[in-house]
């Protein structure tokens, strides 16, 4: 089979692999679209901790069942999934709780595909036992593309940002970030009633696709004072929710003055590790009695909820893909994705 293999910093090769061999609980996934992650661009850019090469990369993953192991249990050869790219232990603290994104063993190791586990930069990818008993694999339903589908686990994550900010009927939401994420937020946030949604995006070209997926008011912070526009968009009140789907300590700091009183601010992009440390004025959270939190994954339920949302019709899956690429075109895509207008880039190995 063909792979995309990551062997360091800029170094992604396309190769021929052997397809692997399953064992009686696993299960083998023909990879039919697997969406490129902006962790996949940084990856490939300045490596990651977790992963030492060579290794498959890519976990936006959907396709077909092509064989299962003789001990595989409520699956059949030919149904279409998606793959919940965290491998949970399921015995941790958090796992009994349901926060399967928080599992101390996917923390300690990274236990996902794409890093732990090869991933579906490649025509087939295996689903261990352990992640064919944990759920890991999500079936949808023909009305839905691949493509659709594999973008299912960056909404998801949008999902959990939306449901930990509580938004909902009547909100003001501020979208700082109008990346592929921050547009999803867009969509959800509107789904759960918010009443006016503000993005705020200094690239013109992302800022522009934003509006396609119902924000009411377009900033351009370079362009445009962000404090007196959302004031004057609220009353002088502020946002009842500001959520900073951008890799800036800057965005995060100012999301804070801007919050309304009890407003909540998430903090859904993770920052740099040479810029990390945000400065908050205590005094600005204790008067305005604000929430303050983060974001970090999904979990399989939030996937599936997802693939619910987009074959209903309540999210158009559809809109968020800029572009389809055949496997070898990757490694240019990943170096020119930062520079492009676009949204979601998928991959057809």
């Amino acid at each position: 089979m063909r792979a995309a293999v990551f062997y360091g910093p800029g170094d992604l090769r396309i190769e021929d692999r052997p397809v692997p061999l399953i064992g009686k609980g696993d299960v083998l996934v023909k990879v039919e679209a697997c969406a490129i992650c902006g962790t996949d661009v940084r990856i490939f850019h300045f490596g990651h901790r977790a992963i030492t090469g060579p290794q498959v990369l890519g976990h936006e993953i959907s396709g077909v069942i092509a064989e299962k192991g003789e001990a595989v249990e409520g699956y059949e050869v030919g149904e279409r999934v998606v793959v919940d790219p965290i491998v949970s232990c399921g015995q941790c603290f958090f796992c009994q709780r349901g926060l399967t994104n928080l599992c101390r063993v996917f923390k300690e190791r990274t236990e996902a595909f794409g890093y732990y586990y090869p991933g579906g930069f490649a025509e087939y990818v295996l689903v261990p036992e352990k992640a064919v008993r944990r759920g890991n694999l999500v079936k949808f339903p023909e009305s839905l593309s691949f493509e659709e589908a594999a973008i299912s686990e960056p909404m998801a994550c949008a999902l959990n940002g939306q449901l930990l900010s509580r938004v909902g009927l009547g909100d003001r939401v501020l979208v700082i970030g109008a990346g592929p994420v921050g547009c999803m937020h867009v969509a959800l946030a509107k789904v759960f009633g918010a009443t006016r949604v503000f993005v705020a995006e200094i690239q013109e070209a992302r800022l522009s696709e934003a509006k396609r997926f119902g924000a009411d008011r377009l900033i351009n912070p370079a362009k445009e004072n962000l404090r007196e526009v959302v004031l004057a968009e609220t009353q002088g009140i502020g946002p009842d929710v500001v959520i900073v789907a951008a890799s800036s300590r800057k965005a995060q700091e100012e999301a804070v003055e801007l919050a309304a009183p009890r407003g909540r601010v998430n903090f859904f992009g993770g920052l740099p590790k040479d810029d990390r440390m945000v400065q908050v004025d205590g005094n600005t959270v204790h008067y305005k009695e604000l929430f303050i939190h983060g974001t970090s994954g999904a979990t399989t339920a939030h996937i599936r909820t997802c693939l619910d949302l987009m074959s209903a019709g309540r999210i158009d899956g559809k809109a968020y893909i800029s572009k389809v690429i055949a496997l070898q075109e990757l490694p240019e895509m990943l170096r020119e994705i930062q520079k492009g207008p676009y949204l979601k880039v998928v991959v057809k190995p």
